[in-house]
């Protein structure tokens, strides 16, 4: 007897009982990856703080942390984005949320900074898997014409971790919110150990498809042309994220503790990212575009970038409300990342995108940290602002369309 919930959309079997549970796993694991990186930023402060670092260093030192937690994100995408195109969806997602949790739940007992660095290098390591895991499984599991709603659906899983860590970060220890994140992680990977490969990975393993030389494939100069166009036109989000709220402190003194500072900007920003996500998905799929959604949204973060710049500590915090949501197309730029390669390539592209994105904020905390010592807090910010916005339009104006693309074809 035929499973009545299952139907044709677009000629493909498709089932609700069995897509919602997928959805659901790879976008806890989305939750997970950007609770950590939110709590750091809420946590930076207070933590060095504890581990004896005095109050003018701790921009410093944050920033080389950062830093770290970057690189190991840098190689864990490679790592990690070979390992789903060549052993599967799965083993990507598994392998990185141990490694992760592990990592996490030594966070919490460290004892010096040069410990912290490590752990923290470790942590963007693990977590390097899970960006790019689950918008690869979302955007291969979910019908063609509604493939947006898959991704943004993950992508609110991810920003729905920034609004907890806001909370957590403000609300209990340093310590035991790493302990926490660590623990969720185990969580999250007894609950991966059963899920299922998805079918086109699966269709291109049984047709040899599979190839081990991807990376080989995208280093040639056209296909790595087109990955830093999907790279860099995500720039003003890690701009915002990873200096405007990241160092608001440094940027908006108010005498208020920096944690609680924060925090605060964070919930602002997390509110409104989730909403952007959302409508963001919604606009791209009425305008039968990413790039005129993505267009769209870029415009007004940067109308907003400028006042937010330009605000007493009070408005600056609320403005970051709308500016999340205006820099919230994360999810359509790494959507649009997935349809532009083959499935024998796609986890590791939409592995690495994603974390060389967020990578950019090695060259964008170095460069802000210089500045500020030379020309002081607003001229950097200032200038590092024009610098994204500017290469962001220039890469989308460069980048194809791929709105209800078929994800079905192999990279030759």
């Amino acid at each position: 007897m035929a499973d009545d919930n299952i139907k044709l959309i677009d000629g493909v079997p498709f089932s609700w009982k069995t897509y919602l549970p997928i959805i659901l796993v790879a976008g806890l694991g989305f939750l997970v990856d950007v609770y950590d990186v939110l709590l750091f930023a809420i946590l930076r402060v207070p933590s060095l703080k504890d581990l004896g670092v005095s109050p003018a260093d701790t921009l410093e030192v944050g920033v080389g942390l950062l830093n770290a937690q970057m690189v190991g994100l840098i190689l864990g995408g490679i790592v990690w984005g070979a390992i789903g195109d060549r052993k599967g969806r799965k083993a990507a997602l598994v392998g990185s949320i141990l490694c992760y949790s592990i990592a996490s739940i030594l966070n919490s007992f460290i004892t010096d900074v040069s410990m912290y660095g490590v752990l923290r290098f470790v942590t963007g390591f693990g977590l390097a898997g899970e960006v790019g895991a689950a918008m690869t499984i979302a955007a291969e599991v979910t019908p063609a014409r509604y493939r947006t709603y898959g991704t943004a659906a993950v992508s609110l899983m991810g920003v729905l971790g920034s609004v907890l860590a806001s909370i957590v970060g403000s609300a209990i220890q340093w310590r035991t919110a790493y302990f926490i994140a660590g623990v969720a992680g185990l969580a999250l990977l007894c609950i991966r150990i059963k899920m299922n490969e998805t079918a086109l990975f699966e269709k291109a393993k049984s047709e040899g498809g599979l190839s081990r030389d991807g990376l080989m494939k995208l280093a040639r100069p056209k296909k790595l042309l087109k990955v830093l166009r999907c790279v860099l036109v995500a720039l003003p989000l890690f701009f915002v994220f990873g200096v405007l709220v990241t160092f608001a402190p440094e940027i908006m003194p108010n005498g208020a503790e920096a944690s609680y500072l924060v925090a605060k900007i964070a919930a602002f920003y997390s509110i409104g990212e989730a909403l952007g996500e959302a409508v963001c998905g919604v606009t791209s799929q009425l305008l039968r575009s990413r790039k005129k959604a993505i267009l769209l949204f870029q415009v007004c973060a940067l109308v907003l970038t400028i006042f937010t710049v330009r605000s007493t500590p009070d408005v600056y915090a609320f403005l970051c409300l709308p500016l999340g949501f205006f820099v919230g197309y994360w999810a359509i730029a790494i959507t649009t990342t997935a349809e532009q390669f083959g499935t024998n390539v796609r986890s590791t592209v939409t592995t690495v995108v994603p974390n060389l994105m967020r990578a950019c904020h090695i060259p964008i905390n170095l460069t802000f940290a210089a500045l500020v010592k030379t020309y002081g807090t607003n001229t950097a910010v200032i200038s590092l602002g024009i610098c994204s916005y500017v290469l962001a339009f220039i890469s989308l104006f460069l980048m194809e369309e791929t709105f209800a693309r078929d994800l079905d074809f192999l990279e030759s």
